[in-house]
């Protein structure tokens, strides 16, 4: 797999996980970037076309969902996200999230195979099930109950939807969640190179609102839209309480 002369960003993958790397690919404004990831095993490559992610390869000779699965599972090793880097192929063509959501099934399946569960698939469906419905029913109560959150969402780090509740009916749950994990990754890397401990919370202002970020677990996020005329300080307590409450739900999933 060859490499370009220009480099628009690269690290350690340590840092950042794969699911942000392709946001910022797909917000930087290149017609075509590649983010490649380089392991001790192999070295891998996605894809990204304007804005939407259309092929990934390994050097192993795996293509599209498998290779991409084999990225998101890469924790050690570098990456470097190339510009104007175009896709030899189309092997991907469903939008990012339900590709992102295809290869984590694979990657859980794989895992699954490695570390095999004492409970059925019948009775892990039905936890997840129960779960996110759980999840769904704290949301709604705190935006029934709260004047200063109008929108909140639960979000994997790797950009997966557990459940969401918008204000705006036509918002992009899944460019929502792609971009809070990217917030979360680059939030996470900046207080690991000023040593102030762990990611806790991102505040977002814009012209109209707030958008916070705010860690759930260190694999789970909360997203809570905020209006203008917000009390902070009530807005960041309901947010702790929330967080905490979300916190013993999901641990039926560990």
């Amino acid at each position: 797999m060859g490499f370009g002369n220009d480099v628009l960003l690269k690290g350690e993958l340590g840092n950042v996980d794969l699911p942000s790397l392709v946001e910022i690919a797909a917000s930087s404004g290149e017609e075509d970037v590649a983010v490649v990831v380089n392991t001790p095993q192999q070295n891998l490559a996605v894809f990204v076309s304007n804005g939407k992610v259309v092929h990934a390869e390994s050097s192993n000779g795996d293509e599209g969902i498998k290779a991409l699965t084999k990225a998101l599972a890469a924790q050690e090793g570098t990456f470097r996200l190339e510009p104007a880097r175009k896709a030899p192929k189309i092997t991907i063509q469903q939008s990012w999230n339900n590709a992102l959501l295809e290869a984590l099934r694979l990657l859980d399946e794989q895992e699954a195979e490695i570390s095999p569960q004492t409970t059925s698939k019948e009775e892990n469906m039905s936890q997840g099930k129960k779960t996110r419905e759980r999840i769904a029913d704290v949301l709604s109560n705190l935006l029934e109950d709260s004047v200063d959150i109008i929108g909140a969402a639960v979000v994997g780090t790797d950009g997966l939807i557990y459940s969401a509740d918008f204000p705006r009916r036509d918002a992009d749950e899944a460019l929502i969640a792609a971009t809070s994990a990217a917030v979360y990754g680059l939030s996470k890397r900046t207080m690991g190179q000023i040593s102030e401990g762990d990611f806790v919370q991102t505040l977002i202002e814009g012209t109209e609102g707030y958008m916070l970020v705010r860690s759930i677990n260190r694999s789970v996020l909360f997203v809570a839209v905020l209006p203008r005329d917000v009390n902070l300080g009530m807005a960041f307590a309901e947010s702790r309480t929330v967080a905490a409450d979300l916190a013993e739900i999901l641990k039926a999933l560990a």
